[in-house]
C-alpha cells in the first residue's frame, strides 16, 4: 500500500465541573497534560450551544481529541463570555443578567393604592413588603432549581408551593382580622 501512515484519534472525555453563583456560571474543563491553548477551539452557535473542542498530537500516528457541548443559560450575556486556560484547566466564564423582579409584589401594589383605610394601607404595605421579599427569595430559589435533577426539582417545587400557600393564608388572615 502506498501513502502515509494511518493516523489514529483517541477520543477522551475530560472531567467537567460547574461552579455557579447568582451572577455567573463557570465551566471548568480539566484537560490532559500536553494539551495547549493552541489546541483548543471554543464556539457558540445561534441556538445558544457552546462547543469546546480540542485536538493534541500524541506522536506521529496518534492524537487525542475531545468535544464538549453545553447549552448556555437563557439569561447569559453571550458577548461577555470569556475563557482562560491555566495549568491544564480551561475556565469558561459566562456572566448572567439579573432576574427581573415581577410577580406578587406588582399585583399587591395595585391593591394598596385602592384601599381607603390608613390602617389597612399599613397592613397592605407590610403584606406587600413580605410578598416582595418572598418573591425575591423565590426567584433566587427558582434559578437554583433549574440546575437540579428532576427529583430534586419536584421536591423543592413542593416546598415552594407550600410556602406560597402559607403566604396566601397569612395575607387572607391579615385581611380578615379586625382593624
Amino acid at each position: 500500500m502506498e501513502g502515509g501512515p494511518t493516523h489514529f484519534y483517541d477520543e477522551i472525555e475530560p472531567f467537567c465541573r460547574w461552579r455557579r453563583t447568582e451572577n455567573i456560571d463557570i465551566l471548568e474543563l480539566h484537560l490532559p497534560s500536553g494539551l495547549k491553548k493552541e489546541h483548543l477551539k471554543i464556539h457558540i452557535n445561534n441556538n445558544g450551544i457552546l462547543t469546546i473542542t480540542g485536538t493534541c498530537p500524541v506522536d506521529q500516528t496518534e492524537s487525542m481529541r475531545f468535544k464538549k457541548e453545553t447549552k448556555v443559560a437563557k439569561n447569559c450575556r453571550i458577548n461577555e463570555i470569556r475563557a482562560k486556560f491555566s495549568k491544564g484547566v480551561l475556565y469558561v466564564t459566562m456572566p448572567r443578567t439579573s432576574p427581573i423582579a415581577t410577580g406578587p409584589s406588582v399585583a399587591l401594589k395595585g391593591v394598596i393604592s385602592q384601599t381607603l383605610d390608613p390602617k389597612a394601607d399599613d397592613n397592605m404595605t407590610n403584606v406587600a413588603k413580605c410578598a416582595s421579599e418572598f418573591h425575591n427569595k423565590f426567584g433566587s430559589l427558582k434559578q437554583r432549581l433549574c440546575r437540579k435533577t428532576v427529583v430534586e426539582g419536584v421536591a423543592a417545587l413542593v416546598v415552594v408551593a407550600a410556602a406560597l400557600v402559607g403566604v396566601v393564608k397569612a395575607y387572607q388572615y391579615c385581611m380578615a382580622s379586625p382593624v
